[in-house]
């Protein structure tokens, strides 16, 4: 016979969705006699009395949600947020609430977490200590794992300065031959500056302007969210339990990581997931297919800048004139200085032009196969009068007389 007070939790169970197995399971009942209660219904004894709220009463559609919805199944933080909300009970009512509503709840919220394909990467950095030439010292383990086929790219690294972290960036957006839309990260200072009144999240500019560049969006983990973040706290965990402990000498940085390379393509990737069931490597395949272009402009620590290039084939830089092929003219093109000698040019994605800086102003650098093509056959003029530059040119362009394009007509069509 059912127990005093039995009945009630089974249709509670019920009404939150457990199934009849599960409730026979965690009351230690036949299935049948459990299907038999809410079949039948009050059992003989009950009285249909009035039954008073209970003091968890107001707060379980909040809870449900919690668990149901966003996963959270940690009882210490559901009970200060309910008493924050005025919740006045003892824990234990809270927890036994939550006792036979985790296994099913779990489950149903674990489908939910799974990301669809190409949507979002996890990213964290994790430590290992090394001997390293008789001193002791901390290498940074850099992962990024996409959430979808659960690829995962390893690099170690000494440090986790802005420059590291873009770099570690820009070699795992390539060793995933794409972009996902969004990067999930914690609270790391290169990412996060700050947080506002409002809990607002101040992304740190540079790195927001290097998302901006590849496109892909910034999410900060939530607290108290272990199941947000949890991908990569995993990788990271596999990383040292299963790579780290391979690793018995290593000549120098470059060696260890082509050896973490080495064996994420023949273990991390190749290996059948425990949570997939597949490899990460068949399930990318699929995910490859939604992966955005990386952008190919290298992003640097400068920046980069919009010029329309004139009728005569040249942009401004620096009060100093370079060339792009004549296709371009009229078009808003890329200037990037790389501060180290070199002028690079691009149309979108395409670099279309390469060279070297102009040393002194006023200045105009030429490629003849850039005005190749441009003369139509028995005509040797341009027919486009002289252009005046926009406002990000040098303040003047000398005005040319037309011979001087007749001459160099003849210089690229020799």
């Amino acid at each position: 016979m059912v127990k005093n007070g039995e009945y009630f939790m089974i249709k509670e169970m019920k009404e939150k969705g457990m199934t009849i197995t599960a409730i026979s399971e965690h009351l230690n009942r036949d299935r049948k006699t459990v299907r038999k209660w809410l079949r039948e219904g009050v059992p003989e004894g009950y009285s249909r009395q009035v039954i008073k709220a209970g003091k968890l009463d107001p707060f379980k559609d909040y809870i449900i949600h919690r668990m149901e919805e966003e996963g959270c199944f940690n009882s210490v933080v559901l009970y200060d947020e309910i008493r924050d909300m005025g919740y006045t009970g003892k824990m234990t009512i809270l927890r036994d609430f939550m006792q036979p509503l985790r296994p099913q709840l779990r489950e149903k919220a674990t489908v939910r977490f799974e990301t669809p394909a190409g949507r979002q990467a996890q990213v964290d950095w994790g430590e290992v200590t090394v001997n390293w030439n008789g001193t002791s010292k901390k290498l940074h383990i850099f992962v990024m794992l996409l959430s979808y086929s659960r690829m995962i790219y390893v690099e170690f690294m000494e440090d986790e300065k802005l420059d590291t972290l873009i770099g570690c960036h820009t070699r795992a957006f390539n060793f995933f031959e794409g972009v996902v839309e969004t990067c999930l990260y914690d609270n790391m200072k290169t990412v996060v500056s700050d947080v506002d009144e409002k809990g607002g999240v101040i992304w740190n500019k540079r790195f927001a302007r290097f998302a901006e560049h590849h496109g892909f969006t910034l999410k900060r983990c939530r607290f108290y969210r272990p199941r947000t973040k949890g991908k990569v706290e995993n990788g990271i965990g596999y990383v040292k339990k299963n790579f780290w402990q391979r690793v018995r000498t290593f000549n120098d940085l470059d060696d260890l990581n082509a050896k973490a390379l080495d064996w994420v393509n023949t273990h991390a990737n190749a290996r059948i997931h425990n949570t997939t069931k597949e490899r990460p490597i068949e399930r990318w395949y699929t995910e490859k297919e939604k992966l955005r272009p990386f952008n190919q402009i290298p992003f640097e620590l400068v920046d980069y800048y919009p010029r329309k290039v004139t009728n005569d084939c040249l942009v401004s830089y620096c009060a100093s004139m370079y060339s792009v092929p004549f296709q371009y003219v009229g078009s808003i093109v890329h200037v990037q200085d790389d501060k180290k000698g070199l002028i690079c040019i691009y149309s979108g994605n395409e670099k279309i032009a390469e060279h070297k800086k102009a040393t002194v102003k006023y200045q105009v650098k030429r490629e003849k196969e850039h005005f190749r093509g441009i003369f139509s056959s028995g005509k040797n003029k341009v027919s486009q009068p002289l252009p005046r530059l926009d406002e990000h040119s040098a303040p003047e362009v000398t005005q040319r007389d037309l011979s001087v394009y007749e001459q160099f007509a003849l210089e690229v069509n020799q």
